[in-house]
């Protein structure tokens, strides 16, 4: 065993502020490892700082450096005054066992002094600052959602983050050590496709979506740790449960197939545009209509637009730009061939997954027909042929032929069955009739669109209409069941009366022999309509049905029974435009409307109509 050290007996000469500094450097728990001791100071100015420090710290004192040669064990002198006579003096005085250093000596290793003790404080810094930014990256990843954990080369947990621990309600010595998929998923083996392994592999930073045996969605990131030699040290692992995304992610992407199948599937041309204008998707009612096809039109902007209907296509940019959706602008577009179509818009923008506008969607009816014999009933309305027939000038042209119609009747109240005129009277008031009912039918379906606004009370409309076609319809029993707390709506008390008239002489035609008409109001949103023909715009309606127990109709019938002038043998007398005008007026107040019906099992229309 090697012989242990000594203490190295010092004593100084000098009691200036140097004479401190050196006590303080030797007192130093530091610089311990020096294994120097003071012994004694000797200054000839017994009120120097040294001298004094050196009483108060219990050092022999002494003001003739001479009195320090008798001190017990004195091995060395450190001279503080840095003046060579002294040095001189000590030098030959000194005992020959008692070693000198002169004050450049004591200078140099008071330096050395301040650079370790410098350095000294820079490393405890360092230290502390390492220790700080530990506990910043451990606060940082504790408090992370994710689940945070870091493998060893051998595929052993080191550290593992706050809510991974809580997962499985571990304690972090009960983690270290372990492999996760023994822990997390009862294994004994990496799981297939494991990110973490890849890593490992490949020294290369991986991720991957994995699904655990519960069923649920994991999104797990590797990221390779370097050592000074670059071999991999280790893997950090990152993974987050994304079984709600991808939920989220299906369901969207559900609805945006169900919404492209509507769009598709729509009576009505559709087109798309971006912010600048340009087209980004039309559908196949777009092309039948106006005959452009997807590939000559995505991508470019859509030129056609007649000239004097800049004005309406420079309005709609403008509320569509600024949020807003707007329904039923009359307007004009060139079709492929050159002809011009009236048609009437409706748009609104179109919001990405953000909320961000991304462009907007236009829908464009066909209503060329429609002002064409809205024309046509104009000009109808100057004929006074029929107006003579009835006594005089009509001023309302369907009062005129109801006149008629009562005139007719009157006659042949009058007339016995006997009478060689009545068969033949009996055949013009049917014709006079199919002729009370089709001008009815034009006059309402050419003033589609023109409408007086106001609250209408919808149950109270139901029971008037109710009345009125009632005493005409005898052998035909009505039901009602009305929502007695029904929102009101805001809309044309006449057309939507016109409605109601349409879809009752529709009933009507379909119980030739009587029957049954059941009419009910809801209160309802759009989460009711999911899965009908038109996605509907959230918020609030109020529901209307009508059921008759008639004849029903086929799935054919069923496709074309809003067409303008369809009509088929089993429906009897209808003109074909009581049920086109209906579809026309809800949808114009912003409204859907539904049709179900089974052949031999009667028919129900739902009218939605927005609050």
């Amino acid at each position: 065993m090697m012989e242990q050290l000594k203490a190295l007996n010092v004593a100084i000469v000098g009691g200036g502020p140097g004479c401190k500094a050196v006590m303080d450097m030797i007192f130093a728990e530091r610089l311990s490892q020096l294994r120097m001791k003071l012994i004694g100071v000797a200054c000839t100015n017994p009120k120097a700082v040294g001298y004094r420090y050196a009483q108060e710290k219990g050092v022999y004192t002494t003001q003739d450096y001479r009195n320090l040669y008798q001190l017990k064990d004195l091995n060395m002198i450190i001279e503080l005054t840095g003046r060579d006579q002294v040095v001189n003096e000590i030098f030959r005085t000194k005992p020959d066992h008692i070693r000198l250093m002169g004050h450049v000596a004591a200078r140099l290793f008071w330096d050395v002094f301040r650079i370790e003790e410098k350095r000294i404080v820079e490393r405890k810094r360092a230290e502390e600052a390492l220790r700080k930014s530990e506990q910043e990256k451990k606060a940082i990843l504790n408090s992370m959602s994710e689940y945070v954990v870091y493998h060893d080369a051998e595929h052993r947990m080191v550290w593992v983050n706050g809510v991974a621990r809580q997962v499985r309600g571990l304690a972090p010595e009960e983690l270290v050590g372990r492999r996760c998929y023994e822990v997390w998923h009862d294994l004994s083996k990496p799981c297939p496709g494991c990110p973490v392994v890849k890593t490992y592999e490949t020294g290369q930073p991986q991720k991957a979506e994995m699904t655990s045996r519960d069923g649920r969605v994991w999104f797990v990131r590797g990221y390779p740790l370097w050592d000074e030699n670059n071999d991999i040290a280790g893997v950090v692992e990152v993974t987050m449960e994304i079984t709600e995304r991808k939920r989220a992610e299906e369901a969207l992407r559900e609805s945006e197939e169900r919404y492209h199948t509507v769009l598709e599937a729509s009576p009505d041309p559709v087109v798309a545009y971006d912010m600048e204008g340009k087209c980004t998707y039309i559908n196949p009612a777009f092309t039948r209509v106006f005959g452009w096809t997807s590939e000559e039109l995505l991508g470019k902007e859509l030129d056609y637009v007649p000239d004097e209907n800049w004005p309406e296509r420079q309005m709609i940019i403008d509320k569509v730009l600024a949020g807003e959706s707007f329904t039923g602008v009359e307007s004009r577009r060139y079709a492929k061939d050159g002809s011009i179509l009236d048609v009437s818009i409706s748009a609104a923008i179109h919001l990405d997954r953000d909320g961000i506008p991304v462009g907007s969607i236009h829908i464009l009816r066909d209503i060329t027909d429609h002002k064409r014999l809205e024309a046509q009933f104009q000009q109808a309305q100057k004929m006074e042929a029929i107006g003579t027939l009835a006594g005089g000038i009509a001023h309302d042209f369907n009062n005129l032929l109801m006149g008629i119609q009562g005139n007719v009747s009157l006659m042949l109240m009058h007339i016995d069955s006997t009478h060689p005129h009545y068969e033949r009277l009996n055949k013009i008031e049917k014709q006079v009739q199919s002729c009370a009912r089709l001008t009815s039918q034009l006059l309402g379906y050419a003033r589609m669109g023109k409408y007086e606004i106001k609250s209408i009370n919808l149950n109270k409309l139901v029971q008037e209409t109710c009345e009125t076609f009632g005493r005409t319809k005898k052998e035909i029993t009505i039901h009602r069941e009305l929502e007695e707390q029904l929102f009101s709506i805001e809309a044309d008390q006449g057309q939507i009366q016109q409605v109601l008239l349409n879809l009752f002489i529709n009933a009507a035609d379909a119980m030739p022999g009587g029957g049954d008409l059941i009419l009910k109001t809801a209160n309802t949103t759009h989460n009711d309509m999911k899965g009908k023909l038109y996605e509907p715009k959230p918020g609030n309606y109020v529901l209307l049905t009508v059921t008759d127990t008639g004849i029903g109709m086929d799935k054919e019938t069923v496709e074309r029974i809003f067409d303008s002038f369809f009509t088929t043998k089993e429906m009897g007398r209808g003109t074909g435009l009581g049920l086109a005008s209906t579809y026309g007026i809800v949808k114009s107040h912003g409204g859907y409307i539904d049709v179900e019906s089974k052949k031999g099992h009667g028919t129900t229309f739902s009218i939605y109509l927005p609050l």
